[in-house]
């Protein structure tokens, strides 16, 4: 099955979701999710490695740790969508074309393929994040996200850069991709953006970003480098290398100091800018390890996290505030171990930044478990069914945690 026609699918469900599901149906809107999860599964995958920006064969398929991306983060989004305490039919529009966007861009070894699908994913979420909360943070968010896409547009000119690996336009090329690379994954300015809609939006409108988008930006932002950028792998290494670490620590401790309501948003771009950082910024092997690690950890809990303290869920919230503190054997233990294993090769200073940010998530992680939320009274099956879906999902969090190559290596192929 052709990746674009598993796309197609996202769209037109999503579509159709919006166009035909009422309130007393709204929750359907996880058909859109879970189908594509599941029609990803039969996509067809490449032989080899895919490159996104780095060749000029369209959608050349999915490779394994493609695949097991879209997947997971299929399967995440619609559980989401299950535990939330009410759902808006609109969102299945954005998560339609959000993920569509996201398997396009994932499949594709087209440059201006792959720019062009993400600036349809983002200027989507924008205007709905307009729509909903129109102010100063959601127009922050356009601007710096929309900047991003169009400096990958402008990048995807100058890729491959065959013959032009020496000089300046490698230079300039990988400038750009950084910037769009930053921007997308809101480690620049320092988690700013995404922080401002995190604190004005519902986070079942931040999840499309968070789910979906997130995680496919920072595989394909993993396959720039090397022979695609020549000369300026350097300059796409350490740019992401500093804006990484720097809000990682930033996230780290307004995780500590800020609202609770944001906590989870904190800690999960503090989590994403260590593993671009270590990625990037690192040559040691372990590093892309220890970010599927906490990609999956991730995937798993923010159907928990997301859901608002006062719906519920105390417990499970607790155990999964736990498994995200780092304490062994918990699996962003073995995540983040893998990223300062990384980033210990490199230099001191990676190192110290990299100590404090983790340091840092624990704190906020330990204030989480010990926080008192007044719960309101849950009576029924229905009301008990999400508390047994979380129950789930956090035993495939402490599976993570007891064997986290193994669950890598089955849901990613490495």
């Amino acid at each position: 099955m052709n990746p674009a026609f598993v796309a197609a699918v996202w769209l037109a469900l999503g579509l159709l979701a919006s166009a035909v599901l009422r309130r007393r149906t709204a929750r359907l809107v996880a058909v859109v999710p879970l189908v594509g999860a599941g029609l990803t599964l039969l996509a067809a995958r490449s032989s080899a490695a895919a490159v996104p920006l780095g060749g000029l064969s369209w959608i050349a398929g999915l490779d394994r740790t493609g695949e097991g991306v879209l997947v997971a983060a299929g399967l995440s989004m619609a559980l989401v969508l299950l535990l939330q305490p009410s759902v808006d039919v609109s969102v299945g529009r954005t998560i339609g074309v959000v993920g569509a966007a996201a398997t396009v861009a994932m499949a594709s070894s087209d440059p201006l393929l792959t720019a062009l699908a993400l600036t349809a994913a983002v200027a989507t979420l924008v205007l709905r994040w307009i729509g909903q909360s129109p102010g100063r943070a959601t127009l922050a968010a356009g601007r710096v996200a929309g900047t991003g896409t169009m400096a990958l547009v402008a990048a995807s000119p100058f890729l491959p850069l065959t013959g032009f690996t020496t000089g300046d336009r490698p230079v300039v090329v990988a400038a750009l991709l950084a910037t769009g690379v930053a921007a997308l994954l809101a480690v620049y300015p320092l988690g700013g953006w995404a922080a401002g809609i995190i604190g004005s939006l519902k986070p079942l409108d931040v999840a499309p970003w968070l789910v979906l988008l997130v995680p496919v930006v920072l595989i394909i932002a993993e396959r720039i480098p090397g022979g695609v950028l020549g000369d300026g792998s350097p300059v796409f290494e350490h740019v992401l290398l500093v804006v990484g670490l720097g809000s990682a620590v930033w996230g780290g401790i307004w995780a500590a100091r800020g609202p609770g309501a944001m906590r989870y948003g904190r800690v999960f771009m503090a989590d994403i800018a260590l593993c671009i950082a270590a990625v990037e910024g690192a040559s040691s092997s372990p590093a892309m390890t220890g970010a599927l690690i906490l990609v999956v950890t991730h995937l798993c809990l923010a159907p928990i996290l997301m859901r608002s303290e006062a719906a519920g869920l105390l417990w499970p919230r607790r155990v999964a505030w736990a498994l995200l503190s780092g304490v062994p054997p918990s699996p962003t233990f073995w995540g983040r171990l893998l990223l300062l294993e990384a980033l210990a090769a490199g230099n001191v200073g990676s190192t110290i930044a990299a100590v404090i940010a983790m340091a840092s998530i624990f704190v906020a992680t330990v204030m989480a478990c010990s926080s008192r939320a007044v719960v309101l009274p849950v009576r029924g099956w229905h009301g008990r069914l999400p508390e047994l879906v979380a129950w789930l999902l956090l035993a495939v969090g402490i599976a993570i945690g007891l064997a986290p190559q193994s669950l890598t290596r089955f849901v990613f192929g490495s």
